[in-house]
């Protein structure tokens, strides 16, 4: 449980800040993928009403990402607000972007990173550039490679702060429930069945989603895998960095009403549409609610769990939580990015 055990589904993230301001006051905050009308944007606006002193919001568009500065800038103006280039798509860009901070001496650490960016990418299998299936090679591959090379700024944030004050947030998905990490088939290659302990839970996704069971490449399988691997991240984080003060936890949003979520069902047909049985029925500072409970409460520690839900710790699959497929997984990511790009 939270320290506040009130908070529910409706709390919003504002609301949470004003609540834990003694936590986020002058805190250097890191948020990837903030957006306009995003839990992204939500979850800035509220780290900054609860005074953090500087906001790093990540994205793919410059245009974009000045808009948005500029409009939180303006409804905080004693915040500052410093708009940086990531592209999750490319391991190479990825690097790039987080030695940037790294050699950034105006940035002199960083007290909470927040994995936001990532997305459902709907139609037949893509690739990124490096030839990693879309969802695992955004959703977590291009965070494990970005997060762990700012783990130096991290580390200074944490040698001055209480143990557990320096973290990462990784929103996830309550999608996890859909699929096990596919050790066996992660890039979706093959299209024959996977093994017993990593197939795909049908029942749930037809339940939901109107699906039928079938082989080969299925987008909402391959986010369910990403979104495991989100919370295998955290669980791993914690086994390497947790004694060092720096707390990992995963979190799924709830079903928001982001300009994401609208434009995924917007492309839906009427029929698709009435097969889905996921309410979204949060606004999107109620979706950034549960991410600003994982980064300021400090009653949360990972022995208590590190999965959340609707402000509270939760129950995730048990392969979701694992430490022997989060080490696993930790030791993939790494051989795929020296794969990828020569060195770890």
């Amino acid at each position: 449980m939270a320290s506040n055990p009130l908070f529910d589904d409706k709390t919003g993230a504002l609301e949470v800040a004003r609540n834990y301001a003694s936590q986020a006051n002058g805190k250097i905050i890191l948020i990837t993928g903030v957006s306009k009308d995003g839990i992204g944007e939500a979850t800035a606006r509220a780290f900054a009403e609860g005074g953090a002193s500087t906001i790093i919001i990540t994205g793919r568009d410059d245009t974009r990402m000045s808009s948005i500065t500029n409009a939180l800038s303006t409804d905080y103006p004693d915040v500052t607000f410093r708009p940086h280039k990531l592209d999750l798509t490319s391991l190479n860009a990825t690097r790039r972007s987080a030695n940037d901070i790294l050699e950034d001496n105006t940035i002199p650490r960083i007290d909470v990173v927040v994995a936001n960016a990532g997305g459902t990418f709907k139609g037949p299998k893509t690739l990124t550039p490096d030839g990693l299936e879309t969802h695992l090679g955004v959703n977590h591959l291009g965070h494990f490679l970005f997060i762990t090379t700012l783990l130096p700024k991290l580390r200074l944030a944490a040698q001055n702060s209480a143990a557990g004050d320096t973290r990462v947030v990784v929103v996830s998905s309550l999608a996890m429930v859909v699929s096990p990490f596919r050790f066996s088939d992660y890039n979706f290659d093959h299209k024959g069945p996977v093994a017993e302990d990593e197939a795909p839970n049908w029942d749930i996704l037809k339940q939901l989603l109107g699906l039928e069971e079938h082989e080969g490449y299925d987008e909402e399988v391959a986010y369910a895998q990403s979104k495991t691997a989100n919370a295998l991240f955290a669980v791993h984080w914690n086994t390497l960095y947790a004694k060092e003060g720096i707390f990992a936890f995963a979190l799924h949003p709830g079903g928001v009403q982001s300009r994401a979520a609208k434009n995924v069902l917007g492309s839906m047909t009427q029929e698709q549409r009435e097969k889905v049985k996921v309410p979204f029925n949060k606004n999107i500072d109620q979706g950034a609610a549960t991410t600003l409970v994982a980064a300021l409460d400090r009653g949360l520690t990972p022995e208590k769990g590190v999965y959340l839900n609707d402000c509270q710790v939760a129950d995730a699959p048990p392969y979701a939580t694992s430490e022997e497929k989060a080490q696993k997984l930790w030791k993939l990511s790494e051989e795929i990015v020296v794969e990828k790009l020569g060195s770890k």
